[in-house]
């Protein structure tokens, strides 16, 4: 009985409950983690910018948890980065990014949490990171705005996005002319078929370069093209480098 007595007011002079400052503090943390994850689902890179440069103004000393021993606090960052990289995939997919980018992106920012040997790092540089990038997902994959056969369209391309689909087969699913579904294709994406399946295949190359792959001719087969100067060509067109100048700017971050 006497020992529960001396662990109750070991508790209580740790100060297992928060003082009134630091409520309003945490109060303040979680309002801005709501705004943050709507400006993801909402697809506004900028926002999240703004909210972040709040969140460094508001608490310029943020640590992930008061955590005495290093090792303690690095594992309490890492999770609190699990959770949001947990919740921005969510606000994501809300957002209407398709599972295929969500997975990818998911998986990377996994490893790399894991990786981290530093809690500055985590705090200053990957959460803002994880956050800036799920909102640019929705920004250039989200399908929310497109009416229901363009959404299925899409949905079916992603799925097949390493297969050779071809325009005829889209018409024959849905019982429409292929000439009303190109040209409602390009009013809603901007783009016509064959240059959006391009566009969305460097798109995933990307993600499969940040993910540590690095064979450009693995890639470029992984992702149908069956040449891999093309593939380059193609890369170089949507992402304004060749793979291998975005490879390195990869390992130059």
């Amino acid at each position: 009985m006497e020992e529960k007595n001396d662990t109750d007011l070991e508790v209580k002079e740790k100060g297992f409950m928060p003082d009134s400052l630091n409520m309003v503090q945490i109060e303040r943390r979680y309002e801005l983690e709501q705004e943050l994850l709507h400006a993801v689902k909402w697809g506004n890179p900028y926002k999240v910018e703004d909210l972040l440069d709040m969140r460094r103004k508001l608490f310029p000393d943020s640590v992930c948890c008061g955590k005495d021993s290093a090792t303690e606090a690095l594992r309490c960052c890492k999770d609190e980065l699990i959770a949001l990289n947990a919740l921005c995939r969510f606000s994501a997919r809300q957002g209407g990014v398709q599972p295929l980018y969500l997975h990818s992106l998911a998986n990377k920012y996994s490893l790399m949490i894991e990786n981290a040997v530093s809690v500055t790092y985590l705090n200053d540089v990957l959460y803002p990171q994880i956050a800036i990038d799920y909102a640019n997902a929705v920004l250039e994959f989200s399908i929310n705005s497109y009416s229901p056969m363009i959404k299925k369209i899409v949905t079916y391309l992603t799925v097949h996005l390493t297969e050779d689909v071809r325009i005829e087969q889209l018409g024959k699913m849905h019982n429409t002319h292929i000439s009303h579904i190109s040209r409602k294709f390009k009013k809603e994406t901007g783009m016509s078929i064959p240059a959006y399946v391009s566009k969305q295949r460097i798109g995933l190359a990307k993600l499969y370069f940040e993910d540590g792959k690095t064979s450009i001719k693995e890639i470029s087969e992984l992702l149908g093209f069956n040449d891999s100067n093309y593939f380059s060509k193609v890369f170089k067109r949507y992402a304004g480098m060749t793979p291998s100048e975005y490879i390195g700017s990869i390992h130059e971050r």
